[in-house]
């Protein structure tokens, strides 16, 4: 079968749906089908700019494919005859994050209508499509906002061979795009409360790049700057990996993500425990309180309480990655059942 998986396309940015895109499109073509990956130029600096990156979805086409998967808005608006969607995210600024400190889109009668418009045509596009989503979150809120339908298939890593363990050392990490839905600033503030030796080290790009001073000089005000590493830009995989084998624990602490997010796989893969907070939305899947790491309340001091708990216990820090990774394995998440599935 001819496929093109179809996602946004912002120059320069990547993270876990890239990487899902990516890995889809491998694993179709390692399983016998012709497989492209096309990226939708989406713009998101205004709501005009969003406006006209959803729309000109419409009047584009995807010549010489027998299916195509779109994952993210305003991907999925593009037409085909045979359309599949394995839902990542809406639009969520027009959804859940409305009103909230993390959505975008003012509250204004523009910025209303423009929600609005967002919502009906997603309304209109998505009722007559198989839906597919990346966990209860987004399937819950499709339902929720849309009053449609869905099915949760789990996404699983390209690989994780190249994860591992080789001590649980004294420093928690944290890779992820660094934005202000990540709570990056929570997870440091939190190295103001701890009462261990324990260290953070964050990686990853910064959202927008000007941010970065701006989180250094949180780091140095709190008076941190010999417990918090921060290494702003991409990292490989290679020193990824190299730097979940040494750590301690991981943290991840979105606000309301859709799924569990790869870093909480990544972390089992490396048998390391990960620190969430109550209000992360899909990390629940995979984090289990006491038994593959510790669920918070989204407050520093809590988060502080969970870091010192695992320098203070490397033995409970042992047995919760190893009791995540089983976890992860007994769901089943497999490239084998998604690849079936949205082939179907």
């Amino acid at each position: 079968m001819r496929i093109a998986v179809l996602n946004n396309a912002v120059p320069f940015l990547r993270g876990g749906a890239e990487h899902l895109a990516d890995a889809l499109v491998a694993h179709l073509r390692l399983r016998g089908h012709k497989a492209v990956s096309v990226g939708i130029p989406f713009r998101w600096d205004s709501v005009d700019a969003v406006l006209e990156s959803a729309f000109a979805c419409f009047s584009m086409r995807i010549p010489d494919v027998d299916r195509v998967i779109a994952l993210k808005f305003p991907a999925y608006y593009v037409p085909h005859d045979d359309k599949v969607l394995w839902l990542l995210h809406q639009f969520r600024q027009a959804y859940d994050l409305w009103g909230t400190p993390f959505g975008d889109m003012p509250d204004t009668p523009t910025g209303r209508a423009a929600r609005d418009a967002i919502r009906s045509a997603d309304t209109s596009v998505l009722r007559d499509l198989r839906i597919y989503t990346n966990s209860h979150v987004t399937s819950d809120r499709l339902q929720k906002f849309n009053g449609i339908g869905s099915t949760v298939l789990y996404p699983p890593l390209l690989e994780d061979a190249h994860f591992r363990c080789e001590e649980y050392g004294d420093f928690i990490f944290y890779p992820s795009r660094v934005n202000g839905s990540k709570r990056q600033l929570m997870a440091i503030e939190a190295m103001a409360h701890v009462r261990t030796p324990v260290r953070l080290v964050i990686a990853g790009a910064v959202e927008p790049p000007p941010d970065e001073h701006g989180i250094r000089a949180r780091i140095e005000r709190l008076g941190v700057a010999d417990r918090v590493t921060f290494l702003a830009g991409f990292i490989d995989e290679a020193e990824k990996a190299n730097l979940f084998a040494r750590a301690l624990g991981c943290v991840y602490i979105p606000y309301d993500e859709d799924s569990y997010g790869y870093v909480t796989l990544e972390a089992y893969a490396a048998r390391k425990p990960v620190v969430t907070a109550r209000d992360s939305g899909g990390t629940s899947i995979v984090v289990r309180h006491g038994e593959t790491g510790f669920v918070t309340d989204p407050h520093p001091a809590a988060l502080a309480e969970a870091f010192d708990a695992l320098y203070s216990d490397r033995a409970a820090a042992q047995a919760m990655g190893e009791a995540g990774d089983a976890l992860v394995r007994g769901l089943r998440i497999s490239w084998d059942h998604v690849v079936a599935t949205l082939v179907a």
